[in-house]
């Protein structure tokens, strides 16, 4: 009989008898975990706004002589705003200085904070890396910092981060498993975009999507519910329980106008692709600069501030600009273009430079200049009569949810911000088709696709399972190339068989493997002229086909490969197979009834 104790994986045997101690103790202590670590998240992003609009005050209104409009629910009816400010030159040395000090304190405190929140807590969740305290409060500062003195960043980034920190803080602090670790990081970072946005029902979603491009989290989202809550009733104590944005929302949609919406789908997509690229590659170029850590926000700041003082939408968060446009007090696609194009460069420079905040706050407002612009030109040109707001909060929804890979949360989540459910219908139509259009690349570079590309759930996937299962059962017969033939014809090879790579054989040899992001990497008139053996990885990572499952998949996610070579017993050189992790997860799938 099977000894699960014989194996390396000695903790799966564990697994099915920690289940059901889980079970008892959530009813003891789960709950009253996810209550804390709300509670924490809500005071915490009470202390954030207050210290962001205290610096937004005395840098930006005093300094450089610019009122931000405000949204609605945040005070904006009866506010002022500043649409010429009278002193733009002060506003890239403002921003600069902000990303110089917020660098400087990241460098000397809490290294793991820098850059994007959310993303970062995606990296500590999928790694288990412990987030203390001690980051939070950095985070706090660091990006009230970036933000209140013109930087082009979201919030709810950094009250993610935050509100991880403090779930994983209590998960130390209670000295309890590395998985509680996982979960409670992600309650803590759901409550926190829950407090900042008031979006309760998002928050506890989010923290059970945001992790993965194509799955799902659904334990987290349970005790998600509670701390959500609970640090949505903190924040809005003091902030006011009115969501964000007033609207004047149709309560009817024309289906006629449901066309429309795909179109929108469209255009959010190609958005989000220009503007998933430009912020890698702007992060790409900053992070290879010979420059120290601290001066390339200060350079971000600068490039940040000077597109700002020409477009001032591109300031800080500009969520007021939007309640602008639904009022109808903007109206002008040129200015709201130019919005688009400043949001994109500006929140490029300053979180690609390794400035403190996040992309959720910049997305969203991409995404509503976005609904805006599209609605207004059709309206314009076509003598159509297109609710510009419904257009714009469905533009939210479409160009986050495509960026982050995060579909169903951002319905929820905008919806809560504005109060728009009526638009549930056109909204999902949008998301979804910006969603399949926007590529793979997501705008969170933690995200992996689903649980099986996660290391943080590299015990919970029946590994168990996969040690009875042996190479031999599930492998292929291999399709291969010579070392000789051209890039052109393994391109097209694996383009015929439907297989993403390659063996390499010389001689009845394997001399190496030639997979289909290395031909990608080539351009396309120069794979005729090279060969296989021009790129082709000699460094070959294989499998015998006495092997089990989990040792194939485990020297997968070590090495970060997709598939494995698998050679005789007694001899490495000689190819009798292939294994996939597609066929890992197929025999995971058949063993566990899952079709």
């Amino acid at each position: 009989m099977f000894n699960l104790k014989k194996t390396k994986y000695k903790n799966t045997f564990r697994i099915k008898k920690f289940s059901l101690n889980r079970l008892i103790f959530f009813k003891k202590n789960y709950i009253l975990f996810a209550f804390l670590t709300g509670l924490g998240a809500g005071i915490f992003a009470v202390l954030f706004m207050n210290l962001l609009n205290l610096i937004n005050y005395l840098v930006l209104q005093n300094i450089v002589e610019y009122i931000q409009p405000r949204p609605a629910g945040e005070g904006g009816i009866s506010e002022t705003y500043t649409l010429v400010f009278k002193k733009p030159y002060l506003l890239p040395l403002t921003v600069g200085l902000g990303g110089l000090i917020s660098a400087i304190l990241v460098y000397l405190f809490s290294p793991e904070s820098a850059g994007v929140g959310t993303d970062s807590a995606i990296n500590a969740y999928h790694t288990q890396k412990r987030l203390s305290i001690k980051s939070s409060i950095v985070k706090l500062i660091t990006s009230a910092i970036t933000i209140g003195t013109g930087g082009v960043s979201g919030r709810e980034g950094p009250i993610a981060l935050i509100g991880a920190g403090i779930g994983s803080t209590i998960v130390n602090f209670f000295k309890l498993e590395k998985r509680e670790r996982k979960l409670f990081l992600a309650v803590g970072l759901g409550a926190g975009i829950a407090a900042i946005f008031k979006a309760p029902l998002a928050g506890a979603i989010i923290s059970g999507e945001v992790f993965f491009k194509k799955d799902f989290d659904i334990e987290s989202t349970v005790l998600s519910f509670i701390a959500s809550i609970t640090s949505y009733t903190v924040y809005c104590l003091f902030f006011g329980f009115q969501p964000i944005f007033l609207t004047n929302i149709p309560t009817y949609i024309e289906v006629s106008h449901l066309f429309f919406y795909i179109g929108l789908g469209i255009f959010c997509a190609l958005i989000t692709r220009v503007y998933v690229f430009f912020f890698h590659k702007i992060t790409e170029i900053f992070n290879n600069l010979k420059l120290p850590f601290y001066f390339k926000p200060l350079l971000g700041g600068l490039m940040s501030g000077t597109i700002g003082a020409f477009i001032p939408i591109a300031i800080g968060n500009g969520y007021g600009w939007l309640q602008l446009i639904m009022d109808g007090k903007i109206t002008d696609p040129y200015f709201i273009a130019s919005g688009i194009i400043g949001v994109i460069l500006g929140v490029s420079f300053t979180l690609g430079s390794g400035g403190s905040g996040g992309v959720f706050g910049p997305s969203v407002m991409i995404g509503g200049l976005a609904g805006a612009l599209f609605s207004i030109l059709l309206n314009t040109f076509f003598n159509l009569n297109l609710n510009v707001t419904s257009f714009m909060i469905v533009g939210m929804v479409s160009l986050f949810g495509s960026a982050a890979k995060a579909p169903l949360s951002t319905l929820i989540l905008v919806a809560e911000m504005t109060g728009g459910y009526s638009l549930l219908l056109p909204a999902m139509i949008s998301v979804f088709t910006a969603y399949f259009l926007s590529g793979k690349r997501s705008i969170f570079p933690s995200q992996v696709d689903t649980k099986f590309d996660s290391p943080a759930y590299k015990d919970e996937l029946g590994v168990y399972i996969l040690e009875k299962l042996k190479v031999k059962d599930y492998m292929k017969n291999p399709i291969t190339i010579t070392p000789e033939a051209s890039l052109n014809d393994a391109f097209n090879l694996m383009k015929k068989k439907f297989i993403f790579g390659l063996p390499v054989v010389k001689n009845e040899e394997l001399v190496g493997i030639i997979t289909k992001t290395d031909l990608l990497e080539i351009p396309v008139k120069e794979r005729e002229k090279k060969k296989v053996q021009d790129i082709m990885s000699k460094n070959l990572i294989t499998v015998r086909k006495s092997d089990t499952l989990a040792y194939a998949l485990e020297m997968m996610i070590n090495y970060g490969i997709g598939r494995l070579p698998v050679v005789k017993e007694e001899d490495k050189k000689k190819l009798i197979g292939i294994i996939e992790r597609t066929d890992i997860g197929k025999a995971l799938r058949e063993h566990l009834g899952i079709s």
